[in-house]
């Protein structure tokens, strides 16, 4: 009688649940208990166990039979396992799912203290909700979360090389109360690991973002002539797997390359606003322009990229600025600007004279290279004549 009380309490993870039978001993000397471990062997389902102990000469009753095993299991004695070898927690195994279940003897045992130290472990890992009697079936997740904690602790270059895991695989080999024992004894090694490993994720953390900055400014640089030492710099810190490296050799190379960056842009920039100012001296010089009302000048500036809203917006003061800046234009895009800006100018000159002369005619001078007097008057000559010969078929705008 009270098996079935039995059962109730081990399921609930008590560890005196024999006491409503009468016995205060040890499960492995209970007399149910023992009989049970005596069949299962190498193993053997819930349902071949029961049908056992149902016939002669036995006669248990089905609570006798599962509240031994649920006694068994929470003391470590034996292990269930569900149809894909998975192991059970003796709290989730349901009644209805015992016959279905594979039940197996641990070869070794585990005592409360080394139990203990197990957890202790696995709580370094971040599974601070460890309660007892759940470390086996915990496991599978105490592993993948030192993999993963390996995983963030290594990587590619510059990222240091991942830490070697093979203490984790020798764990997996074993099943059952040997991997608990094999968590135990390797306990100092897999607890500085793990201290280690997060150590080393909360630097790369830390210093990766400014990596990646490195290598965008790097990329934007790279029209910049002599930026070559920069890039040198950066590429040993990778090859060498330095982002780690104390003092931090990222930080002062990025605002060398900032610097770099800044300065190319400040020389365009200057370049742009001298170009800009010298173009539109040139329009106001011109007769032309003069008399243009403010809609028609800026139908002709517009096309041109000539307005305020068009000309290229650059900061120069911080970093995010200057990246800011380069995201819109790049150096060499702005540098292509700077340069057709007197051609641009040109043209707008040119609609503008267009405009006043309707029917005035484009003409361009011959080219040449001159290198006396001599060549000069022929070029000039030859000139006059293919403008007095267009002359005459109307104004002449020069191009």
């Amino acid at each position: 009688a009270s098996w079935d009380k039995v059962y109730s309490k081990a399921k609930q993870g008590a560890p005196d649940a024999l006491k409503a039978v009468g016995d205060d001993g040890e499960a492995n000397q209970n007399g149910v208990c023992k009989a049970i471990l005596a069949i299962i062997a190498g193993g053997k389902s819930g349902a071949d166990i029961r049908v056992h102990f149902d016939s002669a000469p036995f006669g248990w009753p089905q609570d006798a039979v599962d509240g031994g095993l649920q006694v068994l299991l929470n003391a470590g004695l034996i292990r269930a396992q569900d149809s894909k070898g998975q192991v059970i927690d003796p709290k989730d195994l349901e009644r209805k799912a015992i016959g279905k279940s594979t039940f197996k003897v641990e070869s070794a045992t585990v005592s409360a203290p080394q139990r203990i130290q197990i957890r202790k472990v696995m709580q370094k890992a971040g599974m601070t909700n460890m309660k007892q009697g759940e470390e086996l079936v915990r496991i599978p997740e105490f592993i993948q979360k030192c993999l993963d904690l390996a995983q963030c602790a290594g990587g590619d270059a510059p990222l240091p090389i991942r830490p070697n895991t093979e203490s984790l695989k020798e764990i997996r080999l074993v099943q059952g109360n040997e991997q608990l024992l094999s968590i135990y004894n390797k306990r100092d090694e897999l607890a500085q690991a793990i201290v280690a490993n997060q150590d080393i994720a909360k630097q790369i953390e830390i210093r990766r973002p400014l990596w990646d900055k490195l290598e965008i400014l790097l990329r934007h640089a790279s029209d910049i002539g002599g930026i070559e030492p920069l890039q040198a710099q950066a590429d040993q810190i990778r090859e060498q797997r330095h982002l780690l490296r104390d003092p931090d050799l990222i930080e002062p190379l990025s605002n060398n390359v900032t610097q770099a960056l800044r300065d190319s842009l400040n020389t365009l920039s200057e370049a742009y606003t001298a170009a800009w100012d010298a173009g539109f001296e040139r329009l106001e010089k011109d007769p032309n322009w003069a008399k243009l009302d403010p809609e028609q000048r800026n139908a002709l500036l517009r096309p041109q990229n000539l307005t305020e809203a068009t000309s290229p917006k650059i900061e120069l003061g911080t970093t995010s600025e200057i990246l800011q800046t380069l995201s819109a234009i790049s150096i060499s895009a702005l540098g292509d600007r700077v340069a057709a800006l007197p051609s641009r100018f040109d043209k707008v000159a040119h609609e503008a004279a267009k405009l006043m002369e309707p029917k005035a005619q484009s003409l361009s001078l011959p080219s040449a290279t001159l290198k006396s007097a001599d060549e000069i008057e022929a070029w000039l000559s030859e000139a006059r004549v293919k403008l007095t010969k267009a002359l005459e078929q109307g104004p002449i705008i020069l191009r």
